[in-house]
């Protein structure tokens, strides 16, 4: 059974120890994973899970890592040209990065330039292009555990931050019947909708209070906050006012068990799950970026399950 929990490396370790020495062309291909906080994060054990595996036929991954680093968000365009400079291949970005990373990048594809909110960054000659695998792992995990389809389907996302943001632009663009926002503040929520009304998607919005009686029967329903993370969090939505006819897709992951809104939904007869496939499945798609091999989804949440 691998360890769960990550090293944490800060800016000081870029300069000792492994990564002292690192410049342009340095090999071999080095990754990491940035958010604050980030010891919870999982990424590190599936994507080394990945990269030992590409090793055996690449001999060009022999000796590559996936590292984690707690990067302030204040700090992150500092850390982003270190990273260029060491000749990191691949970055992946979580809370609260992506949106920022966002803003700092002229090179995105169409996934990240319409969510304008970022998880990916592949090095280029030229900086870091950014990508948005989020939706894409969504889709993966919401089809594969649930059986369920965006597609012609009701679709509510809960929460509006960068997580939010690359889920509703994947799912409108999947051709679902229809799509509501529900989030805590207005604020958040109202650019939301107004960013999907501009690229051309229809979707309505709501304060996240009350907002059960508007979630329709067969709903696949989104949570896409991170509340669930802390011991002390209440479910996100109050399960026992909803359809039990519902899919309920809870983005967040925690150490051991399941998160309070996925044993909340279940003890109303609600099918659920938490966050560990869609991870795997859009850190699948962030290797095959940063490498051009084949997905590994399998293996890596196989890692996840094992952890």
């Amino acid at each position: 059974m691998r360890s769960f929990m990550a090293e944490v490396f800060s800016a000081e370790d870029l300069k000792r120890g492994i990564f002292s020495t690192r410049g342009c062309g340095a090999q071999p291909p080095y990754f990491a994973v940035l958010g604050h906080p980030v010891a919870h994060s999982k990424s590190p054990l599936m994507q080394n899970a990945a990269l030992e595996e590409i090793a055996k036929s690449d001999s060009r991954y022999r000796g590559s890592k996936y590292f984690a680093f707690d990067v302030p968000p204040d700090e992150l365009p500092d850390y982003l040209n270190e990273f260029w400079r060491k000749n990191f291949t691949g970055i992946n970005l979580t809370i609260p990065h992506k949106e920022i990373a966002a803003k700092l990048l002229s090179d995105m594809d169409d996934s990240a330039r319409l969510a304008r909110a970022c998880n990916t960054l592949l090095r280029t000659s030229k900086g870091w292009k950014g990508f948005n695998t989020d939706g894409f792992g969504l889709e993966e995990a919401v089809r594969s555990v649930l059986g369920r389809d965006f597609k012609g389907s009701d679709v509510v996302v809960i929460g509006a931050g960068g997580a939010a943001r690359g889920a509703a632009f994947h799912i409108a663009s999947c051709g679902c019947k229809s799509l509501l926002i529900a989030n805590r503040t207005p604020e958040r929520l109202e650019r939301l909708v107004s960013d999907l009304g501009e690229s051309g998607f229809k979707c309505n919005a709501v304060l996240l209070a009350g907002c059960e009686e508007l979630i329709q029967e067969n709903s696949i329903v989104i949570n896409a906050t991170s509340v669930g993370l802390r011991d002390s969090d209440s479910a996100v939505l109050k399960f026992s006012d909803l359809p039990k006819s519902i899919a309920f897709f809870d983005m967040p992951y925690i150490k051991e068990g399941e998160t309070i809104s996925v044993r909340s939904a279940r003890a109303e007869g609600i099918r659920a799950c938490s966050g560990l496939p869609m991870l795997a499945w859009q850190g699948a798609k962030s290797l095959s970026i940063w490498t051009g091999k084949p997905m590994l989804g399998g293996l890596m949440l196989k890692t996840l399950n094992g952890s």
